[in-house]
Formats: structure tokens, sequence, C-alpha cells
């Protein structure tokens, strides 16, 4: 059974680049969104470390499979469907883990989202900087974004594993 893991992994990634639910296709079948074919590697990646192969697997298969996926818009596409997903991923694991906080722990959970959502972006300016006027400025910057989005969103996932209750 493990050996059809795989290729059913490797069909589900064909299968998306689009950021839109589930579309019908030529032929009658389903094409995944960014945030389905994400579920899917989550589901078989369960542990934190596993996850991050999840982050660019949907933008890789999007950039060969998009007609316009090789050009910069095509890339930048492929990198907005999966930072939308992410960050969906991302309000998900951050409200679950916000439903089991005293009100107080809230509170600073959601400065705590703040001052991390400032970092990322601070980040994310300060490597597209590093291009800056370039075609490749933008392209940095979506990239960080969906990397580092990802990575908190995993993150969350597994908070209550990597800091358990005292």
């Amino acid at each position: 059974m493990k050996s059809v893991l795989p290729l059913f992994a490797a069909l589900i990634v064909l299968l998306g680049c689009s950021a839109e639910p589930s579309a019908a296709q030529p032929g009658g079948m389903d094409r995944l969104s960014a945030y389905d074919t994400i579920d899917a590697c989550l589901y078989r990646e369960p542990s934190p470390e596993g996850r991050q192969s999840c982050i660019g697997e949907y933008r890789s298969a999007c950039e060969r499979l998009a007609a316009d996926g090789e050009t910069t818009v095509g890339v930048m596409q492929c990198a907005a469907d999966e930072y939308e997903a992410w960050d969906r991923w991302l309000n998900e694991a951050y409200r679950d883990l916000r439903e089991g906080l005293p009100e107080a722990s809230v509170a600073q959970l959601r400065e705590a989202q703040r001052s991390w959502m400032a970092h990322r972006d601070q980040d994310c300016e300060y490597l597209a900087g590093l291009y800056a006027g370039g075609s490749l400025e933008n392209v940095e910057r979506a990239s960080c974004q969906v990397r580092k989005t990802a990575q908190r969103a995993i993150e969350l996932m597994h908070w209550d594993e990597a800091y358990p209750p005292l």
C-alpha cells in the first residue's frame, strides 16, 4: 500500500493549479485547488518536519503545468494561489489554537501573531529588496510570503506538541 501513496500524491499535485474550489475539467475530471492540494499533502505528512515538504509543492506543479506557469506572471499567479491557501490554513490553525485558551492567553496570542506578521513582512521586504527594480523582486517577495506563512501555519498546527501546557 505504501508504494501507491507517492503515486496518489503525485496525481493529486498534477491535478492542482487553481486557487478556486474544485472545477470540472474537460472529460469530467475535477482539478484540485491549492488548498485541496496542500490538504492532501498535510494528510500524508502528519509530522511537523514532514509537513515542511508540502511548502512549494503546489506552486512547483502549477508552474510546470499551467500554460504560462514558467513566465513571471505565471510564477506570480501560482505563488499567489499557494499563499492564499496557506493563509487559510494559518487562519484555521490560529482559530483552533485560540479556542482552547483562556481570555488572557487569547490576547497574548493575538499580539504574538500581529508581531509575527510584521516580522514576516519586514523579512520579505528585505529579501525582495535584494532584487530591487528587477523582475525577481516580486517573485522573491511572493516566495518569502508563501514560505513564512506556511511555516507559521505548520507551527500553529503543532503548537500543543511543541509547547505542551504545564
